[in-house]
């Protein structure tokens, strides 16, 4: 059991594309649109219906991915790209927004270790195009409910439904680029956790620029690896019982855990949040499209308003009518 101890009518819709300055790839890049002119840059998707979940003979299954049921997602837009360090930065600023210290797994060393680190103070490098992390998952919240306030259009985080819709972007293998694992589409570590790996394409230890590996088939980047993304959803050991129509999983309830979990037992469950995508120090098997975590790790430590890893970004989405 794996968990994280790292820590879409278009005709009516305004929208300008974007002349990026980003490399190509060998995918076409698809016209993207920005309300502000530091807005993230957002990619609309279509809705439709796909399988969520994977099979248990899917090499790295794990319970908490059961069982698939069919899952019908509403179009809406999503981030292409995590939200980055300098678009962090710009919203911190302009909103004089506190950076506290003590963030995880960032690999700092030093007298205070990683009791000093934040976002601003990895203890890593990071260009601006890297995805911010150290967030909490109000931070992210917050910087939704700011692009709202912003822009008059209705910024949040995906519900894990339309995570997994748009990491899989129509695809069924449990990668979107097919059945085997690749330093060459994604940032992710070993294979003993937890700890980078360089190897091919993956020249990074730590986080990865946005654009550094190909986009999926939707042309949404890192999808699978560099950072887990948090999603608005409520910590739910299976989806039995989910919902189906793409809407997150926000009841508050006592969970009832046994094996790997049995320690979150009784404990709420949007004590927790949902995290997809794996991480730079994440095996291969956790960067797929199925695969689920959660923050903050169980036991004592940060609660989730302090939570903070430095595998930890996100990524937004914004409703479209």
């Amino acid at each position: 059991m794996r968990l994280d101890i790292r820590g879409a009518a278009i005709a009516l819709l305004l929208w300008t594309p974007v002349a990026s300055a980003r490399p190509a790839h060998r995918s076409p890049a698809p016209r993207a649109f920005q309300d502000c002119a530091h807005c993230p840059q957002m990619v609309m998707l279509p809705g439709g219906t796909f399988t969520m979940g994977s099979q248990e003979s899917e090499s790295g299954h794990d319970p908490m991915e059961s069982p698939q049921r069919k899952v019908t997602v509403r179009r809406f837009a999503a981030g292409r790209y995590d939200v980055t360090r300098a678009e962090w930065e710009y919203f911190a600023s302009i909103t004089h927004r506190p950076t506290p210290l003590g963030c995880q797994w960032t690999g700092k060393t030093g007298p205070d270790g990683e009791k000093s680190a934040s976002w601003r103070d990895l203890g890593f490098p990071q260009t601006p195009l890297d995805p911010v992390v150290c967030v909490t998952w109000t931070d992210a919240k917050d910087y939704a409910a700011w692009l709202s306030r912003t822009t008059g259009k209705h910024y949040r985080l995906l519900s894990e439904a339309e995570w997994e819709f748009a990491a899989r972007a129509g695809t069924t293998t449990p990668y979107w680029w097919g059945a085997g694992d690749t330093h060459e589409h994604a940032n992710h570590g070993t294979e003993e956790c937890c700890g980078g790996r360089q190897l091919g394409r993956d020249r990074w230890m730590k986080t990865s620029p946005g654009d550094a590996f190909p986009p999926n088939p939707f042309g949404l980047y890192d999808m699978s690896g560099n950072v887990l993304q948090w999603v608005e959803d409520c910590l739910s050991p299976t989806y039995a019982g989910l919902p189906i129509d793409g809407s997150p999983y926000l009841a508050n309830v006592p969970l009832v855990t046994t094996g790997d979990l049995k320690d979150l037992s009784g404990m709420g469950s949007c004590k927790y949040r949902v995290v997809r995508g794996g991480d730079w120090g994440d095996q291969s098997g956790w960067v797929r499209s199925a695969s689920r975590s959660f923050a903050p790790p169980p036991g004592p430590g940060p609660d989730l308003a302090t939570y903070r890893s430095g595998g930890v970004g996100f990524r937004v989405a914004r409703d479209l009518r």
